[in-house]
Order: structure tokens, then C-alpha cells, then sequence
């Protein structure tokens, strides 16, 4: 095959980079124009040989860093980009380089060691949070990068819950070893402690004295799997291509002596949770001896006990100083799972349960197998929208394979049919065409109009869609007789498990300067909201706004530099604000009557709506719960088609009344809603129209009588500050902010004013008090002190604050 020839060429180029043996350097690398081709032709590796990883970390941790040394040992980069430079491949948008920083998750392929690797660079801003979850979706493992400096910190363990809930295998790689105040042992603690891991200690630094490496030491640790010396010679070599491994035998003193406790560790660390180590230690050959246990014996169990998330090898290294990335790739091909080594994705068919609409735990279950030779099944998990190509919609694909010219049917967007006009490879921000993405592989579609983020693609001919027979086609279009063409229509068909998007917790009006910018604001917001799943557009009625809603302050100020500097669109946008939501204050019940004459036809429909508050409801979600009561009898149809069109009606005008509330037209949420008292008027004047609009006037009506209250979002926020400055940010947090401190403890970490003590404040509080505090923190502590935010719910308002909202924004109360 030729991409295998072409991989093996390759190999080639950085064999020396891996070899085990004496002193080696990184041979000639190709350009990126010549290496793009190596690994995107017709040919395609077995699925072995496939790695789908993502990088993961909080923000700064040195992620974008570490993916810039991969593609240059890779070959792939004839220099190393540099994020404070602005050059790097993979932040290519203007306000990431403008900002350092991570924005939009960016996807490329390259090889390393005869193996095809798709790497996506993660954002590290809690604001970002969702380019994480929709990359989670997709990867089959992931490598974790700490910073050796902090630890494990506050994104670091969101990104980690994320990639749990997915159960995705991980690495864990502790960066920043050579920077003063670089801990091995606190990192290694703080994932056990933090993460609730249990770590794999695979290399170990040589200290120069103590357990705190200062900076400039680390060229050198030891491999305890293999009981090796790595040694980067970087005074020599400074793109740190030049390695050198040593053999550790027992003449070497205090590090063989190391590098043996150090095995004996790991090799109980793992017969604790494998078997089939423990044999093979205990067994003739071995004897019990932990340095006799043979190498690729050892390899196999990490792997074992990786692929089953059990636990997490730790490697060491310095990206900036371009130390240890190779391990890091290597590592990563090692003990990483390919597609095949993956659980079959688990995906939901509604189609076989004719009541799907109103009952979502009757959908059945099903699997997606991995079969190249299976009808296509793929997932859509990122687009963008480029000015000259459209929508390049990214997918996985998951079984079968997805040919450029395809017919595609959306099962999530109610069976819509498009064709995939090119089929494109991405490496970062430059694309090439290719001629099909092969099962287990992540790819770029053009000419899907309609697509969004988390539909799932099919083969016309996938047998979940020929479960839908002429009959149940039949009754699907009478029960939805009546729906609006802007109603989303139901999905078809298998349907693998979509993304988790967090509700919005700022927004800001905008507004275009003139009305010949009305158009071109409309479709950027439009092409925005398309590309983040997490922003929404709304429009107040009563005020005629455009209300822009995002994850946070840095989100909104991202969308509006892009608007304004990348798009040039001509709009004003107004004072960020909290988004905040209502909810009943008490039961109530209304019953109303709704007649009315639609284009000369008559409609009336009746019932009787109470809400009533949700107590113990999870104040992280938007919860609500809709009970609808149709009598048996509803209408004279034998099939019953008629009541559960009604259903239909009845349910879908209560959710889109749950989008504005009645104080200031925020969702609603921890609400009860129960329907009951439905009546039926006659076949021509009930119909599911007059049924939706009588179930919305009547909610807003019950909602108002509730004496509904509002509820702020909560923020948990976690500030490392010097020990000096510690009274000023406690009296700001109690005082203005209004904020309840949760604990207040020592840290181990380096805060830029490296004079004091560290300590660490957690404080939960409200994220209307939080706006601007950036600049509030810098000012109270001359800038020695750092911290993260977290929303972590919404919380009742009190009384008096609620009053001066209500002024705020409607000017009276």
C-alpha cells in the first residue's frame, strides 16, 4: 500500500529520535507540503495503526507547546512554532495568536512510528469548555498535560470529569519540569488526590539535589520500564532532536538503585488491579524478581490497564525546551487505544418505538459496529464555516466508509437528505482533498447545508431507517399534521449519543450601525451559532433587542473581535450581562379557554395548567419536568393518532414556553408542569395548533400567579494568592461581591509574587458581582494573584436584590 510505503519512509526520518541504543540525531525533515502527502492518500492503514488522541489541560499548561514539538519530530514542520511569537500551526485564528491562548479546537494528521495519528489541540478557558466536550466525543484516548509548577488545577479536573464520562484512556504528561519550583512528587499526589487516578510512574527525574528541580537541570530521568538513562542533550542540540539512552546496570549507584524501587513500585501498582502480571512475576522465569520481569511483559499490562481506564502512566518533560516530546509520541502509540481497541459506540434508535416523542426512555438501544464493510454511520462533531468553501462539517466516522459525491441521510435533522460534494483532510487550518474517510477516522465534509453539531450521518440504505414502514410513515406524518414548517422535525433512524451543551450564563444586545448592516450581522450571528453550539441568539420582544448569549465574559469578547475585526460587520454591542433564569415561586393553576379565528377558520382548544416548584432539583441543570394528561377518549380515531398528535401539540407549546419566563424573559427552570382538564372541541376546531398556543398562554398564565422568583447563576471560584494581599481579596468576597468563602488552605504552588506564602481561596458566588474582576484582582494584589471561575449552578435571589434587577432592567418595579 502506499500510504504504508510512505509511512515506512517516515519512519525513516525519525527513527534515531526512538532507537534505544547509543547516540543519535534527528535526521532531514521534509517539508509540510511533501509530509501532507505521505498520509493522505487513497491508502489507509489497518485500524490498529490509527490513533484518534486529543490534548487536554488547563489553560497555559503548555498544550498548543507540546503539539507544535510533536508535528516537528514528526516531520511535519521544518521549525518549531511558538505560541508567544504567534506562529504557531495549530492556533491559527487571529485572536488566538493576538491573545496566546487556545480559542477553537484544531484538528491534523501525521505519523509517528509506521502510525496514523489524528491529534486535536484542545482550548484550556473554562469559557471554551465545550470545544472540549464535542473533541471527548469523538477521540479514542487523550494525554493530559500538568504543569509541574501548579499541579493539578481547577480546569485540569474539569477536562479529566469530561473525558471520565466518555471513559477514555489517558496519559498523563507533567510539563514544565526545567521552571523553578517544579515538583515531581506534589504532581504526581495531586493526580491521585485531585483526579482520583491511580498513576503509573514510568520515568522518574534525577534530581540535583532535593525533591524541587530548579530550573535548568532536567536533561536527564530515568526509564523505569525499560531501566534506561534518557538523556536530551540540549546545550548541543537545542530543538532537543539529539537523545541518548543508557543502560542502567547495578555500577551505576543511587540511580540504578532509583530506577529499581521505582519498578518495584510500578510493578505492584499493577498487580493490584492485573492479573496476568502477577502470573508472569510469580512464574519460573521471573521468580519474583521485579528487575527480571521482562519489558514487553510490563508494556503489555500498562497498556491493559490503560485501555481499561484503570490507570494512567506519568511521563515527565519540558516542552519549551523541547524535552521529552518523543517519549511522549511514543508513548502514546504504546499504551493508547486504536479505534478497534475501543467499546462499540452505543447509539439510540427512536424510530422502532412509535411513542418516542413523549417517552425517551422507550427509545432502544442499539451499537454501531466498526465494521468498514457496514452501511456508513458517522457522527458530526465540529463545524466551521469557511467564506469560500461553506460548512466544512467534521466527522468520525464509525462504520462503513464516507466516499466523496455520497448521499447522506441527517437521521437527526428528520431525515434530510444531502450530498457530500468534497471530502477534505485538515491540518489545522489548511485543508486537502481527499476520496473517502475510512471507518475509525476523523474528516472534514463539504456541501452539507443543514448539518450541526452532534447529527448523526447515514447510508440511505442503513437498515435502522427501513425500519420505518409505510404504515408507521404514515401514521409519523398524520400525528404531526399541523406542525409548523419552522418546527424541527423528529429524528430517524440510529442516532448516536449527541453532545452536552451548558446553558449560557452572559449575554449582551447587539445591534447592526445602519439598516444595509442588518443582513450581513443576521447571517454572521447565524454562521457563528452554527460553529458554537454554545452561543445563542434570542430577541426581546418587548424591546426589540438582539440578545447574544454566551459561556462567559472572555466567550463574548472573542465572538465580538471576530465579528468586528475578522468579519468587519457593523455593529455596536452593548454592556455584557448575566443571564439568569426564573422559576414558579409557589403551586399554581390556571385554566384557560383558547378561541380565535386563523385565516378564517375558527379554532378552540381548552385546559387547565399548574406549575408548582422542583425542590430537590440539580442546580447545575436546567431541569423541568412535563406531565401532559390526554383522556383515553380524546377524538373518535380507533388508533389513537389523534391523542398522541395532541400530546405532540400540547408537550412542544409547554417547552417553548419554558424559553421566556414572565418577569424578565429568562428560561425557566426547576419548574413541574402538569396538563390536565384537555378538551376537545370537534375535529375541525381542536387542532394541534390550538392545542400548542392554548398550552403556552396557559403556563404563562399559572407562571405568573406562582409569584415566580429569579435565580443567578453561581460561580465556584478558586484565587492563589500571596499570603500579604489574602485580607483584601476575603473583605472584597464578603463585602461587594457577596460571595461565601469554602476554605482557605496553604499551597504548594508559585504565585507570581514569589516573596510570600501562597495560599488558595475558594469562594462560591454570585457571577453577576464577578464582571470585570479580573482587572478588580489585579488592582487589589498588584497583580501577584491568579484566579479560576466555574459556574456550578443557579441559586435563588434574594428579595431585595431581585427588586433591583427588576428596576434595573425594566426601569420600574
Amino acid at each position: 500500500m502506499i500510504l504504508r510505503g510512505c509511512l515506512a519512509a517516515g519512519k525513516r526520518l525519525h527513527t534515531p529520535v526512538f532507537l534505544r541504543t547509543t547516540r543519535t540525531s534527528l535526521g532531514p525533515v521534509i517539508s509540510a507540503h511533501r509530509h501532507r502527502a505521505l498520509f493522505t492518500t487513497d491508502a489507509v492503514d489497518p485500524l490498529s495503526r490509527v490513533r484518534n488522541i486529543g490534548i487536554i489541560a488547563h489553560i497555559d499548561a503548555g498544550k498548543t507547546t507540546t503539539t507544535e514539538r510533536m508535528l516537528h519530530y514528526a516531520g511535519f514542520t521544518r521549525s518549531i512554532g511558538d505560541v508567544d511569537d504567534g506562529d504557531t500551526i495549530m492556533d491559527y485564528l487571529p485572536a488566538e495568536r493576538e491573545r496566546g491562548i487556545t480559542i477553537q479546537s484544531a484538528a491534523i494528521t501525521f505519523g509517528w512510528r509506521d502510525h496514523q495519528l489524528h491529534l486535536i489541540d484542545t482550548p484550556g478557558h473554562v469559557d471554551f469548555t465545550v470545544e472540549v466536550e464535542r473533541a471527548m466525543r469523538v477521540l479514542d484516548g487523550a494525554v493530559t498535560i500538568i504543569d509541574a509548577v501548579s499541579g493539578v488545577q481547577a480546569q485540569t479536573k474539569t477536562v479529566w470529569t469530561q473525558a471520565s464520562r466518555y471513559q477514555i484512556p489517558r496519559i498523563i504528561f507533567v510539563n514544565k519540569m526545567d521552571r523553578d519550583g517544579a515538583n515531581w512528587r506534589k504532581s504526581v499526589r495531586d493526580i491521585e488526590a485531585k483526579l482520583s487516578a491511580r498513576p503509573l510512574v514510568l520515568m522518574i527525574p534525577e534530581y540535583t539535589g532535593g525533591e524541587r528541580l530548579e530550573g535548568g537541570t532536567l536533561e536527564s530521568w530515568l526509564d523505569v520500564v525499560g531501566m534506561e538513562r534518557v538523556v536530551f542533550d540540549i546545550r548541543k542540540d537545542s530543538t532537543g532532536a539529539t537523545v541518548r539512552r543508557e543502560k542502567l546496570v547495578a555500577g551505576n549507584g543511587p540511580s540504578f538503585q532509583a530506577a529499581a524501587d521505582a519498578r518495584e513500585q510500578l510493578v505492584e501498582a499493577l498487580a493490584e488491579i492485573d492479573q496476568h502480571i502477577v502470573d508472569v512475576f510469580l512464574g519460573d522465569d521471573v521468580d519474583g524478581d521485579h528487575l527480571r520481569l521482562p519489558t514487553a511483559e510490563l508494556r503489555a499490562a500498562i497498556r491493559r490497564t490503560t485501555l481499561s481506564s484503570q490507570a494512567s502512566p506519568v511521563l515527565l518533560g519540558a516542552s519549551f525546551r523541547n524535552i521529552g516530546v518523543q517519549p511522549l509520541l511514543d508513548a502514546i502509540i504504546d499504551y493508547l487505544p486504536a479505534p478497534t481497541d475501543r467499546p462499540l459506540p452505543q447509539a439510540l434508535s427512536p424510530a422502532s418505538s412509535p411513542d418516542w416523542l413523549s417517552k425517551a426512555d422507550s427509545k432502544d438501544s442499539m451499537q454501531a459496529y466498526l465494521d468498514p464493510s457496514e452501511k456508513l454511520v458517522a457522527f458530526a462533531f465540529k463545524v466551521i464555516v469557511d467564506q469560500q468553501r461553506g460548512p466544512m462539517v467534521f466527522v468520525r466516522v464509525y462504520s462503513g466508509t464516507l466516499d466523496s459525491r455520497m448521499t447522506l441521510v441527517n437521521g437527526t435533522r428528520g431525515g434530510v437528505k444531502e450530498r457530500a460534494t468534497k471530502l477534505l483532510q485538515m491540518y489545522a487550518d489548511t485543508p486537502e482533498e481527499i476520496s473517502s474517510i475510512a471507518c475509525g477516522h476523523i474528516g472534514v465534509v463539504l456541501g452539507l447545508k443543514q448539518t450541526k453539531t452532534g447529527d448523526t450521518l447515514l447510508h440511505p440504505q442503513h437498515s435502522s431507517l427501513s425500519k420505518l414502514s409505510k404504515s408507521g410513515s404514515k401514521k409519523h406524518s398524520k400525528m404531526m399534521a399541523g406542525v409548523s414548517d419552522t418546527t424541527e422535525q423528529p429524528a430517524i433512524g440510529l442516532q448516536l449519543h449527541g453532545i452536552d451543551v451548558p446553558p449560557p450564563v452572559f449575554f449582551c444586545a447587539v445591534e447592526a450601525d445602519s439598516p444595509q448592516d442588518v443582513r450581513p450581522l443576521n447571517e454572521a450571528l447565524a454562521n457563528m451559532t452554527l460553529e458554537d453550539p454554545s452561543l445563542h441568539i434570542s430577541h426581546d420582544e418587548e424591546t426589540g433587542q438582539t440578545l447574544l448569549s454566551g459561556m462567559g465574559e472572555l466567550h463574548l469578547e472573542v465572538v465580538r473581535d471576530r465579528m468586528l475585526k475578522d468579519m468587519k460587520i457593523n455593529a455596536s454591542f452593548g454592556q455584557m450581562r448575566v443571564s439568569y433564569r426564573e422559576m414558579a415561586g409557589q403551586g399554581a393553576s390556571a385554566e384557560f379557554v383558547y378561541a380565535k379565528d386563523i385565516a378564517n377558520k375558527a379554532v378552540k382548544a381548552a385546559m387547565r395548567v399548574t406549575v408548582s416548584l422542583i425542590a430537590d432539583a440539580d442546580a447545575c441543570a436546567d431541569s423541568n419536568s412535563v406531565d401532559v394528561d390526554v383522556p383515553e377518549s380524546l377524538g373518535m380515531d380507533e388508533s389513537g393518532s389523534q391523542r398522541e398528535a395532541v400530546l405532540v401539540a400540547i408537550t412542544e407549546g409547554i417547552r417553548s414556553a419554558l424559553y421566556r419566563g414572565t418577569l424578565l424573559g429568562f428560561p425557566v427552570t426547576h419548574t413541574a408542569i402538569r396538563v390536565t382538564d384537555v378538551q376537545y372541541f370537534g375535529e375541525d376546531l381542536s387542532t394541534t395548533a390550538a392545542y400548542r398556543a392554548c398550552a403556552s398562554q396557559a403556563f404563562f398564565q399559572a407562571l405568573k400567579l406562582s409569584n415566580p422568583v429569579l435565580l443567578e447563576p453561581i460561580a465556584k471560584t478558586t484565587i492563589l494568592c500571596p499570603e500579604s494581599h489574602i485580607g483584601s481579596v476575603l473583605s472584597d468576597l464578603n463585602g461587594a461581591r457577596k460571595g461565601r468563602v469554602l476554605s482557605l488552605d496553604d499551597s504548594d504552588a508559585e504565585c507570581l509574587d514569589s516573596t510570600n506564602a501562597t495560599k488558595v481561596l475558594v469562594a462560591e458566588v454570585p457571577l453577576s458581582t464577578m464582571v470585570g474582576y479580573s482587572s478588580s484582582l489585579r488592582s487589589l494584589t498588584a497583580g501577584s494573584a491568579t484566579f479560576t471561575m466555574e459556574v456550578i449552578g443557579f441559586g435563588p435571589m434574594a428579595a431585595q436584590q431581585q427588586q433591583l434587577v427588576l428596576k434595573e432592567s425594566l426601569g420600574y418595579y
